[in-house]
Order: structure tokens, then sequence, then C-alpha cells
């Protein structure tokens, strides 16, 4: 379709609150075949479009023949129907487990000699600083959701596998910003099953007020990643290796949630 050209029309997107309802209306010029303007429509046509009233979903698209070569597409947009946009939801909190380095807080030292390495765990006469490994809460959880048909496209999938190793940047469901890593999802869709995706999240919830060592007063939000760096020191006549800093590092970027995957 070499003159082919598909632009959204002067009277698009058209609203209504009550119910919440959203139009887009194109013209397609260039092109006689019914069948191929519509297939060009549907994996040209967004999914979704999310006004202020919250996430709509493509119902249909209708396809008028006005003139030689001349089309004009109308596309609804509406919250889903009662059976699609339905889901389950499944969790895990049997936790994680990571190496820590320095403890919450030092109970003693037999025979007495004090706390030398300020919370240190499993100083090495080489100075290395073993740690110990614990298990921490983290919440794993799955939202199964039955969409709309036409939803879970390839297209779709590109965009929730380009969404994977992500946080959230803005609050999403009951979680502040930064407390959800958003792990992948799976799904299909097809003309004989409904379409299905399952969401998968790792729940951290922002924290402050922590204390490693002898270190306090310390904030991190849920998917940063802090670490302990210690230095060489004397105490009690004694060497030591205690923690000098807490690092806290961003290793994951932030992404609108709900604009992602198109609901919330």
């Amino acid at each position: 379709m070499p003159n082919f050209t598909f632009v959204e029309s002067p009277d698009s997107r058209q609203q209504t609150v009550q119910p919440p309802t959203v139009t887009l209306s194109y013209i397609a010029s260039g092109e006689q075949n019914d069948s191929k303007v519509m297939a060009y429509a549907i994996a040209n046509v967004p999914l979704f479009v999310t006004p202020v009233f919250g996430v709509l979903y493509r119902q249909d698209i209708k396809l008028d023949p006005i003139g030689f070569q001349l089309y004009k597409i109308t596309v609804p947009y509406a919250p889903g129907k009662r059976d699609v946009n339905s889901f389950t939801f499944s969790f895990d909190t049997t936790g994680a487990t990571i190496n820590v380095k320095a403890s919450k807080e030092h109970i003693n030292t037999y025979p007495g000699g004090g706390n030398v390495h300020n919370g240190a765990i499993g100083v090495k006469p080489d100075g290395d600083v073993e740690g110990v490994d614990i298990i921490i809460p983290a919440l794993k959880m799955t939202y199964t959701f039955k969409h709309p048909a036409g939803v879970i496209t390839e297209a779709y999938a590109k965009q929730l596998a380009a969404a994977t190793g992500q946080t959230n940047l803005n609050p999403f469901r009951s979680y502040d910003v930064g407390e959800l890593l958003f792990a992948g999802a799976t799904g299909s869709d097809g003309s004989e099953a409904d379409a299905e995706c399952g969401y998968q999240f790792i729940a951290s919830q922002n924290a402050t007020g922590l204390t490693l060592g002898s270190i306090s007063s310390i904030a991190k939000q849920g998917h940063c990643v802090a670490w302990v760096e210690f230095k060489d020191n004397v105490s009690s006549g004694k060497p030591a290796r205690q923690p000098q800093y807490v690092h806290i590092e961003r290793v994951y970027d932030s992404i609108d949630f709900s604009s992602a995957l198109g609901w919330g």
C-alpha cells in the first residue's frame, strides 16, 4: 500500500463520563481492499486509552466506506465487559535469602571484650567480613487477568517485555513508589480461548530508620540495594573491622505501571 495513509480525523476523541467512554476516529485513504484496511486498523489502533477517569479498552472497530479508496474507521473504548478484566490473585510469602555483613544490634561478646567490630558479622583474621545468610520478607504476587479481545498481541508482548525488571514510578494498587518490581508476564490469546495474562511482581517495602552495625537512620526504597563498606580500626587495643558507611544504590529503572500494563 505505497500511497496508503491512516490519520486521526478531526471529530476524533469524543468522550462521555457516565458511562465512561472514548471514541477515536480515523480516515484511511489510498486502498480499496476492505480486508487490508481492517487488518491495518486492528494492528495500529491503540488497545486501550487512559483518560482522566481510568483505563478504557477497545471494544470494536467499525469500518465505513465513504468514497473510492476512502474509509472512516470508528473505534469505541469503554470499561471491559463483565466477563473480561476479571482477575485471580495468588501470592507467595516464603521470603528470600540474602547475605548480611552487619547486624541490627550487637547483643554480647564472650568472654567479655565489648563490641570490637561494631556489629560486623564473621570477621576473619585477614579482615574479610563473611556475613551470614538470613531470610527476609519477600512477597511474590501473580495477577491473572482475562482481557478483552485484541489486547494480547505481539506488540503488547513486546511492551510487557520492555517493562520487565522495572519498578513502579507511581503508586500502584496499594504500593508506594519503588515498592513493586515487575518480574514479567505470561499470556495467550486465540480464536478458541479467552485472552489471559499473568502479571508477576515482587514486593519489598520502603524503609526508614534502619540500623546496620553502628550506623543508624538509614532510608532505603524497597528495591534499592544496601551494602556496607568496612574500615580497619583498633578497639580496646585490639584490631577490629568495623562498618564505616552504608551505601544505597539504585539498580532498576522505573516506569508508570498503569500506562505500561493497561490496568491498575
